[in-house]
């Protein structure tokens, strides 16, 4: 329900539900200024962000289920982390320091997401936090040696905070034995609010001169430049693809599917991706440490969906946009590689900057 948000800092958890097997998932809810999260154990998703418009009401932004069932039965990864390695993999295998590794298929002949399971629908353990200046949840999972294909073991923890204006997802992770890992966010966005039904009216900047083309099996190939295609964003322009319907590439992705090779990742300074919906004022910044961001519109969203706010899914109902590591890179040699091996401790880090346009 639309509101005025509150502005005291603060951070508690109750009892979400019960898995079918019996695991209790919790939800965890931190607010700090404007801004307030709610994120479950399952998947450790994002179930709600609200945010407020130009008027001070605050709106759920994101796409999310009401109920547990809505998780266990996801098809689209919604609000959920992905991992250990998101996006697609050519041929559910890859080959590391020698050793062949075996994945499962769940997209073709490809594994996607890392597979049926992997990070986004096991249960992680969350812990709110909150101080006089922030407020969030941090999450923590461990692997079983050589779980979903993946060498070794990780010990993984994703932080959300709220601070100041802003959303951030901060990674750590260690490794027993050399492993790939390269995590991303899987969150659906609408900053018209769950009473807006498509993303067409919104207007999308990404700071990236080369996009990454889908071959005929949805496998992301080496980057070429986005000039004269549909993919040049470097102006903010409507992610709306209607026009665009004639391009093989947006046929292959059914929308847009892609990843683009960001401009200047870390750059702190100036927004690497910014998403506005002049209707309500809401403008969201991105910034993040990472060499890529996936664009996808949502082109296998679908009426048997049920999502928050009683909406049923639709193409172009929200976008993603999947902060992460250059995919595909087993089959893409000449792309650095995703490695994490002993004794380093991987970081990464995106945050969502809120602003409300008067």
């Amino acid at each position: 329900m639309s509101e005025h948000c509150s502005s005291a800092p603060s951070a508690d958890s109750v009892l979400f539900g019960e898995t079918r097997t019996g695991e209790k998932v919790f939800l965890h809810t931190a607010r700090n200024g404007s801004l307030t999260l709610r994120c479950i154990d399952y998947g450790a998703a994002v179930t709600s962000l609200e945010v407020p418009d130009r008027d001070g009401v605050c709106e759920n932004v994101v796409l999310s289920y009401d109920r547990l069932a809505g998780y266990e039965e996801d098809t689209c990864w919604c609000g959920l982390l992905c991992g250990p390695v998101a996006g697609r993999i050519a041929g559910a295998s890859f080959s590391l320091e020698g050793r062949r590794c075996e994945l499962e298929a769940n997209d073709g002949t490809s594994c996607l997401h890392s597979g049926p399971e992997g990070f986004s629908y096991s249960i992680w353990h969350g812990e709110t936090f909150s101080s006089p200046g922030e407020a969030g949840v941090r999450f923590r999972f461990s692997t079983l040696p050589g779980q979903w294909g993946f060498p070794g073991t990780l010990d993984v923890t994703a932080t959300y905070t709220l601070t100041g204006n802003s959303l951030i997802l901060a990674w750590e992770a260690e490794t027993a034995v050399p492993t790939l890992l390269a995590p991303a966010f899987h969150g659906y966005f609408n900053l018209g609010g769950e009473n807006t039904a498509s993303i067409a009216d919104h207007r999308l900047a990404i700071d990236a001169d080369r996009f990454m083309p889908l071959d005929e099996q949805h496998l992301p190939c080496m980057p070429r430049s986005v000039d004269g295609t549909p993919f040049d964003f470097r102006a903010p322009r409507s992610p709306e693809h209607a026009q665009w319907a004639s391009d093989r590439q947006i046929q292959l992705g059914n929308g847009y599917d892609h990843p683009f090779l960001l401009n200047s990742p870390e750059n702190g300074r100036t927004p690497d991706i910014v998403l506005e919906h002049p209707a309500s004022g809401r403008l969201m910044e991105v910034f993040t440490d990472q060499p890529a961001c996936v664009l996808y519109t949502g082109g296998s969203l679908n009426s048997s969906q049920r999502f928050s706010g009683d909406r049923g899914g639709a193409p172009g109902l929200a976008l993603a946009l999947e902060t992460q590591w250059y995919p595909n890179t087993p089959a893409l040699p000449d792309l650095p590689q995703p490695v994490l091996f002993p004794g380093e401790v991987f970081r990464a880090k995106t945050e969502w900057r809120f602003i409300a346009a008067k």
